[in-house]
């Protein structure tokens, strides 16, 4: 056993080496010519893209935009399809790298998009290689290896950002924009765009899982966000215009209205931060929102068709405001958001201030002057943009609420297998047995081992199922521990069930009669076996309005909160006060 073991481990070692060469080696490709510009534009000719760097685009933006984020989720809450996820993930990107670097038609001068590139091959290499070390389990309980397990988290979480960045620069690169003057006002909306739509997951994740950390920290969600825009408006206050330079230039009307924006901010996000002290709701980040969104519809441009988009932009903005502030006032009532349920979610109409902060960001991420301008000359009209618009946007919110609900639906399965005795989490992920938790809300909690009513997707588990599911899953794993044996948490469950069967076997050789008034009572390995007889221990449906009951011969056996009184598939709950509950099944 301990030859496999070590065999095991070297094999991944080997695999984890090859894996390295060949991405190095596809990392170190030179689609590119090495050139340092500055281009006026990014195409070396005018050929339309063909359909590999389509594909290229199509198998990047599935695996960055949802295969990696889910794998992230199923890494957050220990789940056995993490690995196998994510190098899933691994290959495809590596796929469709090979495609990007072998296409033909359109081609590109040296780009953000493939300089980001080589340091994404470095940030998966890492990845990689520490993920390697952890299912290794070596060095344990050091310092280095609780390192280790910290950068892999962090490293893992931030998998969607370097994801939406690298989908930005790609989108860039294929377009030939935000070259030349055309750079800095690029800058800025694509860093403003991505800002709501952030601000806009950050909004889901308190509204689904959030409330924990809130009630934990005493802290309402108005103070976080006025946070935010106070320190984001100093740095707009001080940055759109050059007057604390030696010589400082006039000011236009460009720099007059964003330098006031960020007075509007600073300002607006201290007054929100005083008002959102001690848990207090207040809606003085949604007024800010609004203010922005009414002087960005009012924002003059050289075209009609991007003025129209603005006001668009604008006009969400607004409408993002009034439903927080209808939410906190009269949805909500000052009150903090609950924490979810398995019965009852987050109202529909929370959904709408976190949707319009999507579709306000990506407005704003699609208004800029050459897009504009490319758009405008395509023959579009501004009503046809922004229906493309909206459908982008309930695209990526869709995303959003899939991996919130991925996480939920992870937690919940976890806290049923806890429940029946099954390891749900991977043994060889670290800190498997443990768990983590996003969220502490009381509904989201593994339960005790003896809940009452246990739930796997919102139904109720009876007990029988349970005790069922329970023993299947024993003869798996004594399959496992004879092929091999198993480590760790899987070892520690079988054993605890190994000896939950020996009890079973024990009590059926018990006589079923005995004495009137006899109780005999013992411990064997926690499971508690009693042969009750007389009065007060007959089945809980011959139990008399006062508490009283027909006597009978029997004998009990208790495993966890749950008995069995030897009669036909008879199991019933325990009430509080220790006593046979009402009958859950009957065969």
């Amino acid at each position: 056993m301990a030859t496999s073991m070590v065999g095991g481990r070297l094999g991944c070692v080997v695999a984890t080496l090859l894996f390295i060469s060949f991405i190095l080696g596809v990392a170190a490709h030179e689609h590119h010519e090495v050139e340092t510009g500055p281009y006026e534009q990014n195409f070396t000719n005018d050929e339309d893209l063909d359909s590999v760097i389509k594909w290229h685009i199509a198998i990047q933006i599935f695996c960055w935009g949802l295969l990696f984020p889910a794998g992230m989720v199923l890494g957050i809450t220990r789940s056995r399809f993490h690995v196998p996820l994510q190098s899933l993930g691994i290959v495809l990107t590596l796929s469709g790298n090979f495609l990007g670097h072998h296409h033909a038609g359109r081609s590109f001068h040296m780009t953000a998009h493939a300089y980001f590139a080589g340091y994404l091959w470095w940030y998966l290499i890492l990845q990689t290689v520490m993920g390697v070390f952890l299912k290794l389990h070596v060095m344990e309980g050091t310092a280095l290896r609780r390192g280790v397990v910290t950068a892999h988290g962090i490293v893992g979480k931030s998998f969607p950002i370097a994801g939406w960045v690298q989908m930005l620069f790609g989108g860039i690169a294929a377009s030939g924009f935000c070259f030349g003057e055309h750079f800095t006002q690029c800058l800025a909306h694509f860093i403003m765009g991505s800002a709501f739509i952030a601000y806009a997951m950050i909004l889901l994740l308190m509204l689904r899982v959030g409330a924990g950390f809130l009630a934990r920290n005493k802290l309402s969600q108005e103070y976080l966000d006025s946070w935010v825009i106070m320190l984001w408006g100093i740095v707009n206050t001080f940055t759109e215009h050059n007057f604390l330079s030696a010589h400082p230039t006039g000011w236009s009307h460009k720099d007059l209205q964003h330098t006031s924006l960020g007075v509007l901010w600073w300002a607006g996000g201290a007054l929100g931060i005083w008002l959102g002290r001690k848990q207090r709701r207040n809606i003085v980040p949604a007024l800010i929102i609004g203010m922005t969104g009414y002087a960005m519809a009012n924002h003059g441009q050289h075209l009609q068709f991007s003025e129209d988009v603005h006001k668009f932009f604008g006009y969400a903005l607004v409408f993002a405001a009034l439903a927080r502030i209808i939410e906190v006032c009269f949805v909500l009532r000052d009150a903090p958001t609950p924490a979810p349920s398995e019965t009852e979610g987050p109202r529909s109409f929370q959904h709408l201030t976190p949707f319009l902060l999507v579709l306000s960001g990506l407005t704003f991420l699609s208004a800029t002057e050459e897009q504009m301008q490319w758009v405008a000359g395509s023959g579009m009209d501004s009503t046809t943009y922004s229906i493309i618009l909206v459908s982008g946007s309930f695209a990526i919110y869709l995303v959003g609420v899939s991996i919130v609900d991925l996480y939920e639906h992870q937690i919940r399965l976890k806290s049923t297998a806890q429940a029946v005795g099954i390891a749900h989490a991977d043994a060889d992920v670290e800190g498997s047995g443990g768990g983590i938790a996003l969220d502490s809300s009381p509904n989201l909690r593994s339960p005790s081992p003896g809940a009452r009513n246990l739930r796997v997707l919102g139904m109720a588990v009876p007990g029988v199922v349970a005790g069922v599911v329970g023993k299947v899953m024993h003869v798996l794993q004594s399959l496992e521990e004879r092929d091999g044996g198993s480590r760790g948490t899987g070892a520690r469950d079988a054993g605890a069930m190994g000896h939950a069967r020996r009890a079973t076997v024990e009590y059926e050789s018990l006589p079923l009669t005995a004495g009137r008034d006899s109780v005999d009572a013992r411990q064997d390995d926690g499971v508690e076996m009693q042969q009750r007889n007389g009065v007060g221990a007959g089945r809980g449906t011959g139990r008399t309005a006062g508490g009283g009951s027909a006597g009978s011969d029997e004998t009990v056996f208790e495993l966890g909160d749950y008995e069995d009184d030897g009669g036909d598939g008879y199991w019933a709950e325990k009430d509080e006060d220790g006593r046979g509950g009402r009958p859950a099944v009957r065969a």
